[in-house]
């Protein structure tokens, strides 16, 4: 991105900024260090269970998973569903609204690509 193009997205971020913040309100739903992770592997693999997911994630505790995916469903990001069977078969889907942020996961993940790349030259 050039200079100019910089300054007309910071122009229209100015002309379009709402009273409450957007990125703030945004963070509040999906800022905690394990949602978007979380959010990422589902994208990769819809419909994974939990254990699934915990090895995905790697390094991520039970509680964290229980509390992000809890909080995800909350917010509507997510759907749980159980099979109704015993034992109990439970899998995790992302909704229509978690998957409109594949663009943004997506920009994230080339950002972080380059990043880890320039680091290596180094």
């Amino acid at each position: 991105m050039n200079q100019k193009e910089f300054d007309e997205k910071i122009k229209y971020f100015h002309e379009n900024m709402p009273q409450q913040c957007p990125i703030l309100y945004s963070m509040k739903i999906i800022g905690s260090k394990w949602k978007i992770p979380v959010m990422w592997y589902l994208m990769l693999n819809d419909g994974q269970h939990y254990n699934e997911l915990k090895r995905s994630i790697g390094s991520i505790t039970n509680t964290m998973l229980t509390k992000s995916l809890r909080e995800l469903e909350e917010d509507g990001l997510l759907k749980r569903i159980s099979k109704g069977t015993v034992p109990p078969s439970v899998t995790y889907h992302l909704t229509d609204t978690g998957k409109s942020l594949i663009y943004t996961m997506g920009d994230l993940f080339e950002w972080g690509k380059s990043h880890m790349e320039m680091e290596e030259k180094k």
